[in-house]
């Protein structure tokens, strides 16, 4: 049963002061070599009578109710304490959603001043991520914001790419160093008959044209590994190589990565024979 306006906004307000509000973290890993490249930080409520509410609900609800700053706050301060207990979190980049057509400019600024401001992280290991229908809302001020980010230090993303109002000139015009292709289209990859295959193939060079690299989101099956390391796709996540996590399953996780790629790799590559 879907939960009434009211109860949300009421539910959301309390679960930012009551500290139910979770980060899980997603492996971004590099096809080629299994090597970790990063992890994106996703936001969770913990509902009490609820449980578990979808990042999918909440977070346009929040936007629409003007909260996506006490939301973001939450995200960036949580990350920056857990990350810093990783072992091996010095070169691991960190990739974080934000909102410009939600966030004014001078609250972005001011949230992500005390993430690169400690010696646990540094901007360079920051990926913001934006969607293209984000930009589209707003062009003028998120091509601004994005400029004036990027010159001072910061890496950007662009995410759901295909999904959203698509264009080029988002490419030509904004420094974007990745494009995130939607897990609809790897989803379908096994398809036989999918256009997919066709449409990532055109992502892929039109990103090797302009300097970017590719993540795939929503890697889910052996096969679909083994066709996007065929399409020479730089990076992926998704639940083959592991569901978003709490920070306290990230160590652990870390430790047996190695081998769980190993068999992943074996097993991928036999399933094509």
């Amino acid at each position: 049963m879907p939960i009434d306006t009211r109860t949300l906004l009421n539910g959301l307000r309390s679960a930012a002061l009551r500290d139910q509000l979770e980060v899980h973290y997603q492996p971004i890993i590099l096809l080629r070599t299994g090597r970790l490249m990063g992890y994106e930080a996703l936001l969770r409520w913990s509902h009490p009578t609820e449980g578990m509410i979808s990042p999918d609900i909440f977070i346009p609800f929040a936007e629409q109710h003007h909260m996506m700053f006490e939301i973001t706050k939450i995200l960036f301060e949580k990350v920056l304490t857990e990350q810093a207990h990783w072992n091996h979190s010095v070169q691991t980049m960190i990739s974080l959603n934000i909102s410009p057509s939600s966030l004014p400019e001078d609250d972005l600024s001011t949230l992500l001043e005390p993430l690169t401001s400690t010696d646990t992280i540094n901007r360079k290991q920051v990926i913001l991520e934006i969607t293209e229908t984000a930009i589209f809302e707003n062009p003028v001020s998120s091509g601004a914001l994005i400029h004036r980010l990027k010159s001072e230090g910061f890496t950007f993303a662009l995410d759901d790419f295909g999904t959203g109002y698509s264009s080029l000139t988002n490419l030509r015009d904004l420094p974007f160093r990745e494009l995130k292709i939607d897990k609809s289209f790897i989803q379908n990859l096994d398809e036989q008959h999918s256009n997919d295959h066709i449409l990532i193939d055109a992502i892929l060079s039109i990103a090797h044209a302009f300097g970017a690299i590719v993540v795939a989101e929503g890697i889910e099956t052996k096969k679909n590994l083994l066709q996007l390391k065929s399409m020479n796709c730089y990076a992926g996540q998704g639940f083959l190589f592991a569901k978003p996590m709490p920070a306290s399953d990230i160590e652990g996780w870390y430790e047996q990565w190695p081998v769980q790629w190993r068999q992943l790799a074996h097993q991928a590559s036999h399933a094509m024979i």
